[in-house]
């Protein structure tokens, strides 16, 4: 009965709680605005609350035309993630504006009240431009109706356009450099091929763009769909001046067909004639300066650039002799930290040092990568006593202060107990001399047989016997069959078209197996960048297409030429096509073992005809 009311009492506890605890959750408020728009053009802003509003104080919109709202909306979403039951609704105020000026605005922010607390949003300023003379956000340039031309698709030399945009473009040596490349739209598209740079004198570390939404960005004086659809972290391995290569993409622009006499028709029918129009664009060569390291660095650099901090982890002062033991420290910061190595430690001559086991945790972002690296020093005390642990130094260059700084990990003393059997009080013996006895051999002669060793002969020469011929005759016959199997190696290690030929297939079979792990481990961005490996670099090796010619048409080209049917040749390109459309559309994941399995296939039949 007392447990029953003790349980009771518990439960009565948590739901007197429960209100404090909704109460002590945060509110947020926040307003969702283009930053640019055409004079013109009607756009939406929106003021969205997680929690549902007691009032709401509208703004005083000055400098553009309210054509509706406000209009309250409500949303809801409940997301099950490992049993844990999420429920989420949020609560939206629109309004449709127009701005009809050039200029900046700015709409002051609005108010909400939920639970007698008044919470804000805003302000937001929104830059007003007047594009003169072209299509207007979103669309392209059209000839004028009724002209010879008028039915034909025109693309303006800027309605696509590609930038690489970098946040410094001058660092020093192992600093990283976060460039992005935006693709900026007037027209809607499809993506159809991307080479990507290969960053030459660079380590890449590709960040993750996917949560990156298009955002509305004004370009020499035009307004633009940005898409972030790359972005990566470099860190420059060698000073001078080091060219980022451009981005290179295959695109088909959708432009709106619409003429006089088919105005009407399209009209009746509901909807103009869309015609498709390819473009291959690419972003500029971006020059990066690198400065090379002072000179002068401590000898406990090894080449971290950054900012860091040292500690030792779980520090030992006691071990038992002839027992295994870690030392471990810790190196935490941000910086070049995939390339950072152990420190140096230095233990003295009676302790066996094993190799250094690291452990890290990394988060790429796009400040840079941070996180930390855990270094732990395995080793085993032989000889019991007292012993003095050296300091550990680790030295790094801060690219800020424009220093070399040095991190200290102060010794320690460290006491090595004797083991069970006690072997180890004056040190493990060896042929009856102990270890530190044995540092003085190389001052004398020891062990040296002073009696008669009584030695005698025993059996027959092998020297100049039968055997001895036939060994010597086996010997050279092997050495002759040797030299000419290693003048054929050569001969065709030299012929580097036969070589990437020969591994072509072993090579796609490795990077088949990799995007099959991708697959089983539910990653269809890995899966499908193996996979365009494997086909496109199974084509190049076999063929000896090189890299910069490596396109679809050229592939189909050579597989014809080479006895391959057209129906086996527009499979093959079919399938990178559908991999590389795949690539850039997250949502299509359902496909994935389908595709391994065509590809596999099709490399094994293009293998057969086409011969080793």
């Amino acid at each position: 009965m007392k447990g029953f009311l003790r349980r009771l009492a518990a439960v009565a506890a948590v739901l007197l709680l429960l209100p404090a605890a909704a109460e002590a959750q945060p509110v947020t408020f926040d307003v969702n605005a283009p930053r640019v728009v055409a004079v013109g053009e009607i756009f939406r802003v929106e003021y969205v609350a997680d929690a549902e509003p007691e009032g709401f104080d509208a703004p005083a919109f000055e400098g553009v035309d309210v054509l509706a709202g406000p209009t309250l909306s409500t949303s809801k979403s409940i997301s099950i993630v490992n049993g844990n039951m999420t429920k989420e609704t949020r609560y939206t105020y629109t309004y449709v504006l127009q701005g009809n000026a050039e200029g900046e605005i700015e709409l002051p922010a609005a108010r909400i009240t939920v639970k007698g607390k008044s919470y804000s949003a805003g302000p937001v300023r929104i830059q007003v431009l007047n594009e003169t003379g072209s299509a207007g956000a979103g669309g392209a340039s059209v000839p004028a109706a009724g002209s010879q031309s008028s039915e034909r698709a025109v693309l303006a030399p800027d309605d696509i356009v590609v930038r690489a945009e970098v946040d410094k473009r001058t660092v020093y040596k192992g600093e990283p450099v976060r460039v992005t490349y935006k693709l900026y739209r007037r027209v809607p598209l499809n993506l159809e091929n991307a080479k990507f740079p290969s960053y030459d004198g660079f380590w890449a570390q590709q960040l993750n763009v996917d949560g990156y939404a298009p955002q509305r960005e004004e370009l020499n004086g035009k307004i633009y769909d940005a898409h972030v659809i790359r972005e990566d972290l470099l860190f420059p391995q060698q000073a001078g001046t080091l060219t980022i290569d451009p981005l290179e993409l295959s695109v088909v622009a959708q432009i709106v067909m619409q003429s006089r006499r088919q105005s009407l028709i399209d009209d009746f029918f509901g909807g103009p004639n869309i015609q498709e129009v390819r473009r291959r664009v690419a972003s500029k060569p971006v020059t990066i300066t690198v400065r090379d390291l002072p000179a002068g660095a401590p000898a406990s650099f090894s080449g971290a650039v950054g900012d860091f901090s040292l500690e030792a982890v779980n520090p030992t002062s006691q071990v038992a002799a002839n027992s295994a033991f870690t030392l471990t420290l810790k190196l935490s910061g941000s910086g070049n930290l995939p390339q950072v190595q152990a420190p140096k430690l230095e233990l003295p001559a009676s302790f066996e040092q094993y190799n250094v086991k690291t452990t890290e945790s990394l988060n790429n972002t796009a400040q840079g990568i941070y996180g930390y690296r855990q270094f732990e020093y395995p080793a085993i005390a032989r000889v019991a006593g007292e012993y003095d642990l050296p300091p550990v130094e680790f030295t790094y260059f801060n690219p800020r202060q424009r220093t070399y700084e040095t991190l200290r990990v102060p010794g320690g003393r460290l006491t090595v107990l004797p083991d069970s059997t006690n072997v180890a009080a004056n040190g493990p013996v060896l042929g009856g001399v102990s270890k530190e006895e044995i540092q003085i051999l190389g001052r004398d002669i020891r062990f040296i047989h002073l009696d008669d060793p009584h030695l005698r002969r025993s059996g027959r020469l092998f020297f100049a016997s039968g055997w001895y011929f036939l060994g010597v005759a086996l010997l050279l016959a092997a050495f002759a069959g040797a030299y000419v199997w290693l003048r054929k190696v050569l001969r065709d290690r030299s012929n580097s078209v036969l070589v990437k030929g020969k591994r072509a297939n072993k090579v796609a079979l490795l990077r088949f197996r990799a995007a099959e792990r991708h697959m089983n481990d539910n990653n269809p961005r890995g899966f499908y960048e193996e996979m365009l490996k494997a086909l496109w670099g199974y084509m190049g090796d076999k063929l000896n297409i090189p890299a910069s010619n490596l396109t679809k048409e050229n592939v189909r080209d050579e597989l014809l030429k080479r006895g391959i049917s057209a129906e086996t040749a527009q499979r093959y390109i079919a399938i990178i096509g559908e991999c590389e459309y795949a690539q850039y559309a997250p949502a299509v994941t359902g496909r994935m073992n389908e595709l391994y399995t065509a590809g596999v296939e099709i490399v094994s039949k293009l293998e057969g005809i086409i011969g080793k």
